[in-house]
């Protein structure tokens, strides 16, 4: 309960019950408690202390709850400062994390485009192999083509060779055996003749014998049976290779025949060029 008492000088004194510890109430609530007092003390003199007898608890009253109001508001006047710094705080917060979000999309776009264009490029690098390696197995397969045919020809060519290698070989063994029966038949002619006609002193030469005709030799009659080199020949095949073409005589001191022949045209490249095609029974 509060009571209202005027101190010595005039002042207003409020006190209130226990139930408010007895703390003294705020200025504002004592100024218009003193205000009503001094109204109150003008009816009492003007009329009589029974006219404010009923009024005065519900001033009390009145003043109590205004000043448990007050406290309430300052309380809460206080709480809202608070609360307005830590919105303030959280709208600063806020803006800063929308920033800072805003700042991470443009990134991640920014990411996402060159992840993108990257992809483009390494997709145009794949098709780029791709075609490169669809070539490369192309020229390849070709390359494997053609090894094949060259070692088909080169087959082809080393048969050939030793067929011609094997008819050549031939022919001059052919060939010597009618040099040597003919220097045999020309020695038993010439012993006829200078039997028969002993007054001739001078020998007629043998006729030529052309055993198969050459384009860059010729074929002579002497004695005798020797292989020499007549002449070398160089030209390119169509291939774009050197070629070696020789030429070789075979003499025979006894009865006066040489005969000139080429021997195969040979690739210097090739696993035959060291290889000499004519060997004749006598060296």
């Amino acid at each position: 309960m509060m009571e209202i008492q005027m101190d010595e000088g005039g002042g207003v004194v409020v006190y209130q019950d226990d139930y408010c510890s007895g703390s003294v109430m705020s200025e504002r609530v004592s100024g218009l408690a003193g205000s009503i007092y001094r109204e109150f003390e003008r009816l009492i003199h003007c009329y009589d202390e029974e006219v404010v007898k009923e009024l005065m608890p519900l001033v009390v009253n009145v003043l109590e709850n205004l000043d448990s109001v007050l406290s309430e508001n300052q309380e809460h006047e206080v709480e809202l400062e608070l609360l307005r710094e830590d919105n303030e705080q959280l709208l600063t917060q806020y803006e800063r994390e929308k920033a800072l979000r805003k700042q991470a999309e443009e990134k991640f776009i920014e990411f996402e485009d060159a992840l993108e264009q990257e992809k483009k490029e390494l997709q145009i690098q794949v098709e780029h192999y791709e075609f490169q390696t669809r070539q490369l197995e192309l020229k390849a397969k070709n390359y494997a083509d053609q090894i094949s045919r060259l070692e088909e020809r080169e087959s082809e060519m080393k048969k050939e060779y030793n067929a011609l290698h094997q008819r050549h070989t031939e022919m001059i063994q052919t060939y010597v055996e009618h040099i040597e029966r003919s220097k045999m038949q020309q020695v038993g002619g010439n012993s006829q003749t200078e039997s028969s006609l002993p007054g001739r002193s001078r020998k007629e030469r043998p006729t030529s014998l052309n055993v198969f005709p050459l384009a860059d030799s010729t074929v002579r009659a002497q004695m005798g049976g020797k292989l020499v080199p007549a002449g070398d020949h160089w030209h390119l095949s169509d291939l774009g290779q050197l070629q070696f073409s020789s030429s070789y005589q075979v003499l025979s001191p006894c009865c006066g025949v040489r005969v000139s022949f080429p021997s195969p045209h040979v690739h210097s490249g090739s696993p035959f060029s060291a290889y000499n095609p004519l060997q004749l029974p006598w060296g």
